[in-house]
């Protein structure tokens, strides 16, 4: 999805996720900003090769990829969202891709996946005796991990889209990437090296990615600002938050 003429303003969405998430914000955003939503390899309209890796330090070349492939060595403000949120660490972390940025956006994200609560899930995961692409899972576990109780029930017909999309997943894709988070992805020690503004938004009731991590990425991260969401803010900020989120948006957007 690309829309809109100004500075680049990238999207790259989470875990089992894809550009529809952020259908709403290219209408907004695409009358100030060139607006691009990528889906990342295995997701979304994009391929879903099943002899590719699916890790993170591939689907962040993949991002680099596609976007040599668009718009040349054009300056961008990437934004990422969970598991896009750490792709986009990596991103701007690796000097030969960091050079294209002048502005980050990190949201509901960490340097690294640390959360008790998820050690039975991914467990039961890799010894097979549960389906991440599973109608009970998604219904069950994941949307209760992505969206609080209130919304849950507010928007119905929102979560109903949202699983369904959700399932279109390709199992492989969805354990690879879990495995690539779990047991190899760390950029904890390397977040003073990113250069650029940075915005970091997590909700304060959010159970997937702890609110803790962002306020540590804050504290390391030169140049970075830190706005926590409240109260009863989940996972899916831009969601459960938006009028916030878009003001959040707008103010960091103009200082650029």
């Amino acid at each position: 999805m690309d829309e809109g003429k100004g500075k680049n303003l990238v999207y790259i969405h989470g875990f089992l996720g894809s550009s529809w998430l952020y259908e709403d914000f290219v209408d907004y955003f695409s009358n100030k900003y060139r607006v691009l939503i990528i889906d990342h390899l295995g997701h979304g309209k994009s391929d879903k090769p099943d002899s590719e890796s699916h890790k993170l330090n591939e689907l962040t070349k993949y991002v680099e990829e596609t976007l040599s492939k668009i718009m040349g060595q054009e300056k961008i403000i990437l934004h990422g969202h969970s598991m896009g949120g750490m792709i986009a660490l990596i991103y701007a972390t690796t000097p030969e891709y960091a050079k294209r940025l002048e502005g980050l956006i990190l949201m509901a994200t960490a340097p690294k996946l640390q959360n008790p609560s998820l050690v039975k899930y991914i467990e039961d995961i890799k010894a097979n005796k549960l389906k991440i692409i599973d109608q009970n899972s998604i219904e069950n576990i994941f949307v209760n991990l992505c969206f609080n109780r209130k919304y849950r029930k507010q928007e119905p017909a929102l979560i109903e889209d949202f699983v369904n999309k959700t399932l279109e997943n390709k199992e492989f894709v969805g354990r690879r990437t879990m495995v690539s988070m779990v047991e190899e992805f760390n950029v904890d020690e390397n977040l003073s090296v990113i250069s650029v503004p940075t915005l970091i938004l997590t909700g304060d009731k959010d159970i997937f990615i702890l609110p803790e991590e962002s306020k540590k990425k804050h504290e390391k991260i030169p140049h970075s600002e830190l706005v926590v969401f409240s109260p009863n803010i989940g996972h899916m900020v831009n969601f459960e938050a938006k009028e916030e989120y878009i003001t959040t948006m707008e103010a960091f957007l103009t200082k650029l």
